[in-house]
């Protein structure tokens, strides 16, 4: 039992290690979210929020990972990933609702970061 504890209180040092070196990250990323809000249309922007809300993990928008939704792993049509490639509009899962976007997008945006 003794043993088990000294392995709970490492690990618990090793999470407060992590979460403290990504609390700063976390901080410089709401910031550029709560600039950029304004630029956003207010019924995406309260679709958005709601969705975020509501999801178990917090992702609102998610990759398609081998042709499934990675938000909810619902297989998606091709004909449905080949309308999110094209990105001529916002489309969401039909299981869980969430907009999805192609890997090149957040390739992209990634690197615009």
């Amino acid at each position: 039992m003794d043993g088990r504890k000294k392995d709970l209180d490492i690990k618990k040092g090793e999470l407060d290690v992590i979460t403290s070196e990504t609390e700063k990250e976390e901080q410089d990323l709401q910031k550029k979210a709560d600039k950029s809000e304004p630029q956003i249309e207010e019924r995406l922007l309260v679709a958005y929020k709601r969705l975020r809300k509501n999801a178990v993990n917090g992702l609102a928008v998610v990759t398609i990972d081998r042709d499934s939704c990675s938000g909810c792993f619902n297989q998606i049509p091709p004909q449905r990933q080949l309308d999110i490639r094209q990105r001529k509009k916002i489309i969401v899962c039909e299981h869980c609702g969430r907009i999805l976007v192609d890997e090149a997008l957040t390739q992209e945006v990634a690197e615009a970061i």
